[in-house]
């Protein structure tokens, strides 16, 4: 036991140096996953800082946006349908009677199941309402194309959701055409 510490005593700087080595690599093995913990967070937070840097960089102009889209609203707004006036939405359609060669015979205004647009359809709408129309025409096949047509270029907001034309009951050179078209309207108050 004297020789092993005659010997120590005479190395004692090597004996210094794996006691600092040992301490040191202690500390680096309990410090080691908190240096891969700050890593990640420091890459976070370097990407969380190029987003903001980003988004700093597109919003220069967005009360310009914000403008711009206040007036698309106003704009889709005067195109609405009103939803509780159903008489003037159903004798919109019956006015085409007036100007095209087709007789409007029936307009229901129907339920907005099946659209994919209602409460919890896959295109619900959370600003507007949408109403759904089946209208009943009798007219040649030109005029059906153009009742089509002056849907499509109607000032409301509407598209045909779908149609069905056969030959009418009572003539022979005359249609019938049974078509659904879809109206943005306003959201119901209630």
């Amino acid at each position: 036991m004297n020789s092993v510490i005659a010997q120590l005593k005479q190395h004692q700087l090597a004996i210094i140096g794996v006691i600092v080595a040992l301490i040191s690599t202690g500390v680096f093995m309990a410090r080691s996953g908190l240096i891969d913990e700050l890593t990640l967070k420091e890459a976070e937070l370097n990407s969380r800082l190029r987003i903001i840097n980003q988004n700093v960089k597109n919003s220069k102009n967005i009360s310009d946006d914000v403008a711009t889209l206040a007036g698309y609203v106003t704009e889709i707004e005067a195109h609405l349908f009103a939803s509780d006036e159903r008489s003037v939405n159903v004798d919109f359609f019956y006015s085409f009677e007036d100007r095209l060669d087709v007789h409007v015979s029936d307009v229901n205004q129907l339920k907005i199941s099946g659209s994919g647009l209602g409460k919890d359809g896959p295109n619900e709408l959370k600003i507007y309402s949408a109403i759904n129309y089946d209208i009943n025409v009798t007219a040649d096949f030109q005029d059906i194309v153009e009742f089509l047509y002056e849907i499509h270029a109607a000032d409301a907001l509407m598209r045909v959701a779908g149609f069905q034309i056969d030959q009418a009951k009572h003539s022979v050179e005359k249609l019938s055409a049974n078509i659904r078209v879809v109206v943005l309207a306003e959201k119901n108050k209630n």
